[in-house]
Order: C-alpha cells, then structure tokens, then sequence
C-alpha cells in the first residue's frame, strides 16, 4: 500500500503528536508527494508497480541503476592490491563512485574476516576492486587476461560500452575482494533484477543478497566451481544447530537451455510475505516458502571466496569478475519513506520531518509495469487501478485491504486523541 503518511519522531518512538498529525492527514486528506519522493525513478506519474509472472504483485517505489553507459567514469583496469595491502584502506577507482549519484544509494565495503573454521584465507574488501569496466574488442577472444568464449549476448555490450565490476584476487596471505551495500535499509518485500555475468577462475562466488541478519537473508550465488549451467538459490539459515544442511533452505538449480552464467542474463529474485521466488531472463527457476526473510533489508552485491568450503579456494594469481550493466527494483518500505540518508527533501511541521500531498483517492491511481517495457527501467502505464485488478486472495487485495486497515488504526487513533483532550 502506498501508505498516506510519513512521519517519525526523533527518537522513532510515536506519541501523541503522531496520533494528532494522523488524525488530521486523514481528516484535510493529505498524503506522502511522489513529486518530492526520490523513489521512483524515471516514473512519477505512476502510483504503484506491477510485476509479471508466477509471483506477480504491486509495489510502491521503484529504483533504476544505470551502468552501462558512463562516460568519463571509466579507466583501465585498475591493478590488483599487492601482499601488504590488507587493510582495505585503498582509494576509489573512478571518480564517479566519489559523485552524489553513486554515494546517495551505496557504500563500497572495506571491512575484512579473518581465518576461521568456515575459511582458510583471510578475506579484505577494497574498493580497489570496483570499477566501472568498458568493453574492449578482444583479440583471438581474450579479454583482461581471461580467456572468455563470447555469447550471443555479448553483442549487447556494443550499444552498453560501461558496466560496474566487482574482482576478486587470490594472494599468498589474503584473498582481495569486492562489496557494495544499498543503503536503502528499510525494504520490506521487493522485486529485484540486474543484468550480469559472471566470469573468472575457479574456487570463488558471486552473490546478489538480501539481507538483515543470519536468519533474514535470501541469497542468489554463483559458484565459479560449479557448471555455468547452475545456480545456487537459498533462505538463511541453511543449517541447523548442529551443523546439518536443511534441504529445504536451499536449490542448486540448472538453468534453462542455452544459458550460462558467463553470458549476460536478467537475474531476478521476488521477495513477498512467505515466498522467494528466482527467476533467470523472466523464467521462473525456483521457489520456496521456508526461511522468508520477515524484517526489512538491504541488497548486497559481492564477488568473493575465503578457502573454505562453500567457495573453494582459488589458487594464487587466479581472479574472478562480478559484471553489472544494470539493477532495478520495485520494492516497499517499513516505516517512513525517506530513501538513503541526505535523500528526504520534506518539509517539517511541529518540528517533525513531513512529506505531504492532497490525497487523489484511494487505492493506486496509476498502475506502471516495469516488464515487457519499450527501455528497461523505465515504467509504463498499463491503464489499470488497484480497484479494478484487486481478486480476493491475491498480492493486489492485500494491498487495498491495507486501506481498511488504515481506517481502523484511524479510528483507534481517534480515540486516543479524544482521550488525551478530555
């Protein structure tokens, strides 16, 4: 539901003055302003979002991160850190990942993790491994010291000359690595996709992940020891307190025909209230109902390995690639809509951050699909309202029944009001 307000105290505690502000946004039919929301990209004419397929629902906000094409923010390829050189501590590569228009949405990681009984290599993010890569026209098809078979797909990278990389280096004493973090902490169920491929040695991982904790995560890994036919997709945790694989928290899925990891494929993972859903170039792959995450996250993009079992251990030297052309998302929210820190742009009444419209009824005025669209990220209207495409039962209804919702916890507010005055 798109909800009709969004205000917060200092201390996120609601009082009195949150019960007296709601009464009044419903009273003078007032609401949050998608004008001033920096939360729905390319699209601030539409009111929610639908998505396509088996796991199809509406969503409030809507995110497109665009690589593909970024003049002047490229460079060659920026050298491996050297032993010495653990700390993380090393600078940016380009100067776009300095630009408000990456650091209003992501961090780049520089944390590390020493041995353990899970890894045998001590693993140290740098931002030395991100970087916005180009495409080079390869000689007898070797590229970036990979020798890599080009797909169908590949030609792609013609009309997208940029896309963001995150590298992964085995050294004798570390494994250098890269991670990037959304700082859109507050997702609560979310439609995600991004365009990559995955290249490089073996014994590492990519992963695009959502995460809040070791019990609230859903995970999409690529396995650079595995057949680039397959894909591992799970729910935290997948073992138990004794160390015992649940079989239920996980798949290791073999892709359609005709698709390799190493290609470039829209990889997608549909987070709703009791399922995850994968899907891979719009084919649904897999699906579970255990280990949902129930709190809200963000999304984590990493290429990775540590020796230890899950990942394998690369041999020294040896590299892996995580490439980016884009990622997109529909998503909702838990709590008040403000986007990434430095975002919120709202006005403040009786000393609170607000962001309030005249309200033009209820339900989703303008429904916007983001598939089968003329240019990926950007939304087309498809002329339904939630009114009209709402079936008992469906992810739809239990959005418009959040309007009724509203009305009683308006009413109970109401109450408290009334009580507090009298």
């Amino acid at each position: 539901m798109l909800p009709f307000f969004s205000i917060i105290t200092s201390n996120g505690l609601f009082n009195n003055v949150f019960l007296l502000t709601t009464a009044l946004i419903f009273l003078f039919g007032v609401s949050p302003t998608s004008a001033q929301n920096p939360l729905k990209d390319n699209s601030p004419d539409c009111s929610c979002y639908l998505t396509s397929g088996p796991s199809a629902s509406y969503f409030s906000f809507h995110r497109f991160h665009d690589f593909r094409a970024l003049p002047g923010s490229h460079i060659d390829i920026p050298s491996n850190v050297v032993q010495g050189q653990d700390s993380g501590t090393e600078d940016t590569t380009s100067p776009f990942f300095d630009s408000t228009a990456w650091n209003a949405d992501w961090h780049i990681q520089n944390w590390a993790r020493n041995v353990s009984a899970d890894g045998t290599v001590k693993l140290v993010n740098s931002a030395q491994n991100v970087y916005i890569g180009t495409v080079t026209i390869c000689t007898q098809h070797v590229c970036s010291r990979l020798t890599v078979t080009l797909h169908e797909s590949d030609q792609n990278d013609l009309r997208s000359p940029t896309y963001l990389t995150l590298r992964t280096t085995r050294l004798q004493a570390f494994q250098s690595t890269g991670e990037v973090e959304s700082l859109q902490k507050n997702v609560l169920y979310a439609s995600i996709r991004l365009r990559a491929r995955v290249l490089g040695s073996p014994g590492a991982i990519a992963s695009m992940f959502l995460y809040n904790d070791d019990n609230n995560e859903s995970d999409t890994e690529i396995l650079t020891s595995d057949p680039s036919t397959h894909i591992r997709y799970s729910n935290q945790p997948t073992v138990d307190k004794g160390g015992n694989l649940i079989a239920a928290a996980s798949n290791d899925v073999m892709l359609p025909k005709d698709t390799e990891w190493t290609a470039w494929n829209e990889h997608r993972i549909d987070w709703l209230p009791g399922r995850s859903t994968w899907y891979i170039n719009d084919v649904s792959v897999a699906s579970m109902t255990y280990g949902v995450p129930k709190k809200p996250c963000s999304l984590t993009l990493n290429m990775w390995s540590d020796g230890g079992i899950w990942s394998g251990n690369m041999s020294v030297g040896d590299e892996a690639y995580l490439q980016v052309q884009w990622i997109e998302m529909v998503f909702n929210t838990s709590g008040p809509v403000t986007g990434p820190p430095g975002a919120t742009r709202g006005k403040r009444w009786l000393g609170l951050p607000v962001m309030l419209e005249k309200r033009k009824g209820k339900g989703c005025g303008t429904v916007c699909t983001i598939d089968g669209v003329q240019k990926v990220g950007f939304p087309e209207a498809d002329g339904k309202s939630m009114a009209t495409v709402a079936a008992p039962g469906s992810a739809a209804a239990s959005v418009v029944r959040g309007e009724f919702a509203f009305l009683v916890f308006f009413l109970a507010s109401l109450g408290g009001i009334l009580a507090v005055l009298g």
